[in-house]
C-alpha cells in the first residue's frame, strides 16, 4: 500500500521539476529577445553610418571622374567585375544631382548607391530641404526612424552626418 503515495509524490516532484525547467527556459528566452532587440538598434545605427560613408565615397568618386572626363553633364562609371556601365547625372559643379524637381533626393540616392531606400529593416526617408542660401543646388536629408540622418549638398558635394 505504500507504493501509491510514493508514485504520487514522484509524479508531483516531476511536475514541479518540469515547471521549474519551463520557467527557466522562459526567462532565458526573454533575455535573448531583449538582447536581440537592443542589438538590432545598434546594428541599424552602424549600418546607416556605413551607408553615409559609402554615399560620401561614391559622390567623391563621381566628382573625380567628372574632372578626369573634362566635365560632362553625365558621368559614366564601370562597375567592378562587370560590363555594366552606370550613367550618373551631375550638375555644372560636377556633383551628383537630379535634373528633375520631383523626388530629386530619391533619384540622387539611387544614382549614388543603387540600392533601395532602406537600411537593415528600417526605411530611409529622403527629403529636400529648401534653403535660400543654396543657390545652385539642393540640400537632401536622408534619415531613419530613430532620428539619425545625414545631409547632402549638391552645390558643394558635402555630406554631413547629424
Amino acid at each position: 500500500m505504500e507504493k501509491a503515495p510514493n508514485y504520487t509524490e514522484k509524479k508531483q516532484r516531476s511536475i514541479i521539476e518540469f515547471l521549474i525547467v519551463v520557467v527557466i527556459i522562459a526567462i532565458m528566452m526573454k533575455l535573448l529577445v531583449d538582447v536581440f532587440f537592443s542589438q538590432q538598434a545598434k546594428i541599424t545605427n552602424t549600418a546607416f553610418v556605413g551607408l553615409a560613408q559609402s554615399f560620401t565615397s561614391k559622390v567623391n568618386v563621381i566628382h573625380g571622374q567628372w574632372l578626369m572626363d573634362k566635365q560632362p553633364h553625365t558621368v559614366v562609371l564601370n562597375r567592378l567585375n562587370s560590363n555594366v556601365k552606370e550613367s550618373i547625372h551631375v550638375n555644372e559643379m560636377g556633383w551628383v544631382d537630379s535634373e528633375h524637381s520631383s523626388l530629386a533626393c530619391n533619384k540622387i540616392w539611387q544614382q549614388t548607391l543603387a540600392i533601395p531606400l532602406q537600411v537593415v529593416k528600417s526605411k530611409v526617408i529622403a527629403i529636400e530641404i529648401q534653403k535660400n542660401t543654396i543657390k545652385n543646388g539642393r540640400l537632401c536629408r536622408y534619415s531613419i526612424a530613430n532620428g539619425q540622418y545625414f545631409d547632402y549638398r549638391s552645390d558643394t558635394g558635402k555630406v554631413k552626418q547629424g
